[in-house]
């Protein structure tokens, strides 16, 4: 039998998919909000800085800065607005074209907690509870490309425990374990008109957990600057969940009948090299550069599972995703004792090569610009906010998807374009 590659795609892709809100903050589908304390440099020195408990997720040695026991409550509002502009896009065979207005993009949410809890003078314990890949994005229900992607939402919880180990006064080294629950859920349009129908949902839905692991140090380099690098290991997960149609046409109901399904995915590993110098007793230059693995994203399978006999196969889909790097620099000016102002710049390149852009990942390079302040407002309790415009660049999108034998091709031919507002808050608090 032929395979059908009929319009839906796998969980992996569906991971992906957060790039169009994702892609906006971090190259691929990672999210850099783990906290409102490094949104305002545009998280320029995150791996050296150690700032707050964060410092649990971002480099485990920074830790050792901490001398206190302490917990960070963070949260960050993220507002997506933008639209793939038809360029010459063909309509499915027997179906309209539909609306013209391919508008995406959603309101999404991600909170944050972390713990750092001093054991004596030179080993710090550490949780962080982080979303590092998630947010949701939609189309409507009856745009030009709805064959090739309509709503995607991805969620990721990662459970971090880790311990830091200060060697002396110049150095400290830290490492940590990730437990890490993903859940992806997305829907597309199928084409029933060649069979006598006309058309319908497909929704994808499944989830899984993973296990990784952090490694990270911090040295003070000169009396003015200290540097950290950071590790961050590949997860690789195994997701199950099912296959849904509606509105199936009678003549071709074993083919698209539901089933259970599973895939695996690696997630990238990642390096991140930081610095901080103290400028003046008044101001702090912050720099980071991370290198992140995302040439794990090659060829996605996806496998139908207790399948009616008559089911048509899933198919492979090929990415061929590079791995990518991401540049920032920021500063920070101490206002006042109690007062700090925060500013940064960052760089985005996108993992996605031109000829493998899709629908569903609009991925393009990015500027992000970000301010911030801090305020203490007493011993204890620090409150930071924090926010930041993202500005992708134009993303052309020439995707043909489909089985022109099975009456299922689409070709969406247009330029994404859009921008992301970020704002961010946190409270850390000594006890």
């Amino acid at each position: 039998m032929k395979q059908f590659p009929f319009q839906f795609k796998i969980i992996s892709t569906a991971i992906a998919t957060l790039c169009m809100t994702g892609s906006v903050q971090a190259g691929g589908f990672a999210l850099n909000e783990q906290n409102a304390s490094g949104a305002g440099v545009a998280y320029a020195g995150k791996a050296a800085i150690g700032e707050d408990a964060s410092a649990a997720w971002f480099n485990p040695a920074s830790m050792s800065r901490l001398k206190e026991r302490q917990v960070v409550l963070g949260g960050h509002y993220i507002d997506l607005n933008g639209e793939v502009n038809n360029e010459g896009s063909t309509a499915a065979p027997g179906r309209p074209l539909g609306s013209s207005t391919g508008e995406f993009g959603d309101e999404g949410y991600i909170p944050n907690f972390h713990l750092v809890i001093p054991f004596n003078d030179r080993i710090n314990f550490g949780l962080s509870v982080a979303t590092p890949f998630g947010l949701k994005t939609d189309f409507q229900p009856n745009w030009y490309g709805r064959f090739q992607g309509v709503t995607s939402d991805i969620k990721s919880v990662n459970i971090n425990p880790s311990a830091s180990y200060k060697v002396n006064e110049q150095w400290s080294v830290g490492a940590g374990v990730s437990a890490q629950k993903l859940d992806a859920k997305l829907s597309s349009q199928i084409n029933y008109a060649p069979f006598g129908g006309t058309e319908g949902l497909t929704t994808i839905a499944g989830d899984g957990w993973g296990y990784g692991f952090n490694l990270g140090v911090m040295g003070q380099v000169t009396p003015a600057t200290r540097v950290g690098v950071a590790y961050r290991s590949s997860i690789e997960q195994d997701l199950e969940g099912n296959v849904t149609f509606e509105n199936v046409a009678p003549a071709v109901a074993g083919l698209f009948a539901n089933s259970e399904l599973t895939s695996k995915i690696r997630l990238p590993a990642s390096l991140a090299i930081s610095s901080v110098t103290e400028l003046t007793p008044k101001w702090q230059l912050l720099t980071d550069a991370t290198w992140t693995e995302w040439s794990t994203i090659q060829k996605l399978d996806f496998q139908r599972q207790n399948a009616p006999a008559g089911a048509a196969p899933l198919t492979v889909q090929d990415y061929e995703w590079k791995n990518s790097w991401r540049f920032a620099v920021g500063g920070i000016y101490k206002y006042s004792d109690t007062i700090n102002l925060k500013a940064g710049m960052a760089y985005d390149i996108t993992p996605v090569p031109d000829e493998r852009r899709k629908v569903r990942l609009p991925d393009e390079d990015r500027i992000t610009f970000a301010v911030g302040s801090q305020y203490k407002f007493d011993k204890a309790t620090t409150f930071d906010v924090a926010f930041q415009y993202v500005m992708p660049n134009k993303a052309k999108i020439d995707s043909t998807e489909g089985n022109p034998a099975a009456g299922q091709q689409t070709r969406v031919l247009g330029t994404a374009e859009g921008d992301a507002f970020i704002i961010s808050g946190q409270v850390s608090y000594k006890f």
